[in-house]
């Protein structure tokens, strides 16, 4: 009988031992998915943070495309008011020219008269 005791103590012992393996397979299944789930709620976090830069992206490349133009209207806009003061200048030395013949013709002319 004391074999069938001994049997009997080691199919006890072999039974808690697959239970107690059992339970650290559970315990490992229960890790590996709450690891998968935080991997993917990070995936998810991080493909939405990809969106936003690319998006941000976007809006600087508009943003410098707006900039360009300002930036040639500006050029136009001085150049032009270049062209206007030197037109401005010219009128004024033809101004000052008509006004000293006038002024000579006259002035000068009358009193040689």
């Amino acid at each position: 009988m004391a074999q069938g005791d001994t049997r009997q103590a080691a199919l006890l012992n072999s039974e808690r031992k697959l239970e107690e393996a059992r339970r650290q397979i559970n315990s490992a299944n229960r890790s590996a998915l709450e690891t998968e789930e935080a991997g993917f709620q990070t995936l998810t976090e991080l493909s939405r943070q990809r969106e936003s830069i690319e998006r941000i992206g976007g809006h600087v490349q508009q943003m410098d495309d707006n900039i360009g133009g300002s930036r040639r209207v500006m050029i136009q806009m001085y150049r032009r008011a270049m062209v206007k003061r030197a037109a401005l200048w010219c009128m004024l030395i033809i101004l000052l020219v008509t006004i000293v013949v006038i002024f000579y013709f006259l002035v000068l002319k009358n009193d040689k008269k």
